[in-house]
């Protein structure tokens, strides 16, 4: 999902393109703090369905599209520098952060609310006026008495120190939708020559205020951050107004407080700021200032506690893995909006604030396949707005993946839900589509998917092997639904456009598959450049196309890991060497659980792991390997990475795999010891739901414990062994059992499973070990690159530890 703008890019000398790999000192990594891989985080405050959000920045100021909210700590207004930030139990989007000054403890809370705060959890629906609360708590943790000093003012925007004509890692805003589902971000353009107010409790630009602040204790008040000439400003709050030249970058309404502080004493003073400011004495205002800070925290974490509570649970001893589970959803489902009655799944509430097909196929299977598919119900209807008139689906320009993501989901969908409303609605566009391919395909000199030139994810123009692959999935979609629906007219023709495309298509990818030396080239076309790896990670996932142990798969998995850096993939530019691509890494991992590769698995799921932020965020790409560890604009959180994380876990607990239910496909060695258990609960199958928990009885012993509630049983269960543990015997149900090379082969009406096994050699995989080893190498290439000012050329053998 690399959507750039269009850049020119130019041959650099090699040494030019070594620096532009810039690192960042290790000392930003503090012992004892939450771990955060990137140098410069990013977060998100907002409310489910909202059409915006707040980003919360680097420095840990708020930005919207109409300003950003600073604060500065300390006599001499040092500007916030807050870059360890945690959410509320590990998943809501409460964030807070605490930086030390001169022995004062300055804590920021964030979060946002609807005012007046609802009393209900209802996720349809559609909030009005929406508020980001902030806190500040001012401790003195020290034994004599000390002084706070606090200051907030309000920018348009941060510096631009990049090509790119917006502030550093901040979204362009303001921007209109020309259709529901296209980027937008509420806001208004930059004027030098507005006015300002600060007084009264209130920050205002011409007739509107954009912060609400304490008024005691009693603030200092001036109209810019500075005054030239250290001019005293006036004193009558009723005269600090003024048309004012300013830059955008230039902090107005600053408001200053001086606390003194007892040993152990806190103060506290709230401020509120308005996603969308208000007009002064207007009821929106007034709403504002009389909401309740607690109240609207108490409910943010009640909100969040009971949306949680009705999905899928997973619970493994190890906190970060299941943060991120819960947090991954929170994410995605701030990233959902309700627009003009729509509901719009988007992929972030920055940069990527709009709906593309591709990335929400993956989000409505997460909802449906972790216990929300009225939610995956709602986002699929808006695919219908992104069919042609010709019959194509497309969201963005001859990015015709589109096609068969939305009829996979569409298959998908029904397949888990089996809901024939839903089917019966779909189904006259499914037809158009089927129709649309047919006569694609005739017209196209190879009679596949048509080529495109966009130049975007597989970086190459040309007939993409992913688009074909997925083409596949979505006729078996159609498929499906014809079979459903009783159109078996429909369903034969289908299949015969299944039959002839499959066998088209495989010839295509034989020839270029041997043109490459064995692997899945990401095009089907000749060409020295063949593109970067993306659509040929997708012959096994989301459907199995190939056989997972195809030889071309094979080659496919062994080439890319081969180029993994710091453990996940790399995405290689022409001309501009490579990066990190965070996500990606899944779609290989995802492959490795169905050939039953669960040790190179949890070694991709803690690098996954490894690359998140203390608030559980993922990325995209843009950072380079072993780097700066800064996203440069590409902000996190990514709704894609949430998606793909959330599908990545259950599938390691729960997944299926044509009429078979296969249960822990890969765990962790950190999850299995005395005391310790995999506790899965309303876990959705296609078969229905199950309950399930694993723990080791004893040093060499184990039992399983099944509850299901299938509507249609399974032909069997399948246990997955992991790799560290050698088994010795098994019963089911009290019944001795002989493992297959794949696990052990269960009736799916299996309630106990006793295991007698031994651990084979001495695994320590955890997360905790993944991070400390990262570090250790990273903080080597830094010392190396002090010693040089060069990148290591030296090859990655870092692996996350044994």
């Amino acid at each position: 999902m690399s959507r750039r703008t269009a850049v020119c890019l130019v041959m650099l000398p090699s040494w030019a393109m070594v620096a532009h790999a810039q690192m960042v000192s290790p000392e930003i990594d503090r012992p004892g703090q939450p771990f955060s891989y990137f140098s410069k985080p990013v977060d998100v405050i907002g409310v489910m369905n909202a059409p915006s959000g707040t980003e919360i920045s680097p420095e840990g100021f708020l930005y919207t599209g109409y300003g950003e909210l600073m604060f500065f700590t300390g006599p001499e207004q040092t500007p916030l520098d807050e870059r360890l930030r945690t959410l509320k139990d590990g998943y809501v989007p409460i964030i807070e952060g605490t930086v030390q000054q001169l022995g004062i403890d300055y804590t920021f809370t964030s979060l946002a609310s609807e005012v007046p705060v609802q009393s209900t959890v209802d996720p349809d629906h559609a909030p009005g006026q929406v508020i980001n609360f902030v806190r500040v708590r001012l401790h003195n943790p020290g034994t004599m008495p000390r002084a706070a000093f606090l200051t907030t003012a309000i920018r348009y925007q941060a510096p631009q120190t990049t090509a790119e004509p917006l502030a550093d890692n901040r979204f362009r805003r303001p921007a209109t939708a020309e259709h529901v589902g296209d980027y937008q971000q509420p806001g208004e353009a930059f004027n030098p020559n507005w006015s300002y107010r600060i007084g009264d409790g209130a920050c205002q630009r011409e007739d509107r205020v954009l912060y609400f602040y304490p008024q005691q204790p009693k603030p200092q008040l001036a109209l810019t951050l500075k005054t030239h000439y250290n001019r005293i400003g006036p004193l009558d709050s009723s005269k600090l107004t003024n048309k004012i030249e300013l830059t955008p970058t230039t902090p107005a309404c600053r408001v200053s407080y001086t606390v003194p502080l007892q040993p152990g004493e806190t103060v506290t003073l709230d401020l509120r700021m308005p996603l969308i400011p208000v007009k002064q004495d207007s009821p929106e205002a007034k709403q504002s200032l009389a909401a309740s800070y607690e109240a609207a925290y108490q409910h943010t974490v009640d909100y969040w506690h009971t949306l949680i509570a009705r999905g899928m649970g997973i619970d493994i001893p190890e906190a970060k893995a299941v943060d991120t589970f819960r947090a991954s959803l929170m994410y995605d489902l701030l990233y959902r909006n309700i627009v003009d009655g729509q509901y719009v799944q988007t992929a972030s509430q920055f940069q990527y604030h709009r709906f593309y097909l591709r990335d929400s196929a993956d989000y409505v299977r997460m909802y449906d396949a972790t216990g929300y598919p009225e939610i995956g119900s709602q986002v699929i209807r808006f695919f219908l707005t992104r069919q042609q008139p010709d019959g194509n689906f497309l969201s963005q320009p001859q990015q015709y993946d589109g096609w068969g993501e939305a009829l996979w989901a569409f298959g998908e969908h029904f397949r888990r839900t089996h809901d024939m409303e839903f089917a019966r609605l779909v189904y006259p566009h499914v037809v158009k589509a089927v129709d649309w391919l047919q006569a694609a395909r005739a017209k196209d000199p190879l009679h596949v998917m048509p080529a495109s030139d966009v130049r975007d994810n597989e970086y190459v123009s040309g007939h993409l092997t992913g688009y074909n692959f997925l083409a596949l999935d979505g006729l078996q979609g159609a498929i499906t639904l014809a079979h459903a629906l009783g159109h078996e007219d429909d369903a034969a023709r289908f299949q015969r456009e299944y039959d002839d495309y499959r066998a088209t298509f495989f010839a295509l990818l034989d020839k270029a598959s041997k043109e490459e030396g064995g692997v899945l080239p990401p095009s089907l076309d000749a060409g020295e450049w063949k593109g970067t790896d993306w659509g040929n990670l997708l012959s096994i996932t989301p459907e199995p196309v190939l056989d997972p142990f195809d030889p071309r798969v094979t080659a496919t998995l062994h080439s890319t890991q081969a180029r993994y850096q710091e453990g996940i993939t790399t995405y290689a530019e022409p001309d501009d060497g490579i990066f990190l691509h965070h996500y990606l890494t899944i779609k290989n991992t995802l492959t490795e659980l169905v050939r039953g590769e669960d040790h190179q698995a949890i070694r991709e799921f803690y690098a996954e792991l490894l690359h998140t932020s203390s608030t559980q965020a993922g990325f995209e790409y843009a950072i380079r390997p072993w780097g700066s560890r800064d996203f440069e604009g590409n902000l996190s959180p990514h709704g894609w990475f949430a998606a793909d994380y959330r599908n990545l876990l259950r599938n390691m607990m729960v997944r299926e795999q044509g009429d078979s239910l296969h249960l822990l496909s890969a765990i962790s060695p950190e999850w299995l010891g005395p005391g310790k258990q995999i506790h899965v609960t309303h876990a959705p199958t296609y078969f229905g739901s199950l309950d399930f928990t694993l723990r080791e009885t004893g040093a060499d012993s184990a039992e399983l414990n099944i509850a299901s509630n299938f509507t249609q049983a399974p032909k069997e269960i399948v246990l997955h062994v992991p790799w560290f543990k050698h088994l010795e015997s098994a019963t089911v149900n009290g019944v001795a059992v002989k493992a297959e090379a794949d696990g052990l082969h269960l009736a799916a009406n299996t309630r106990l499973v006793q295991l007698k096994w031994q651990t084979v050699g001495d695994p320590h995989m955890s997360f905790e070990r993944t991070v400390d080893s990262w570090k250790q190498e990273y903080r080597r290439r830094w010392e190396s690159f002090l010693n040089d000012g060069r990148e290591s050329s030296s090859p990655d053998t870092w692996r996350v530890p044994e």
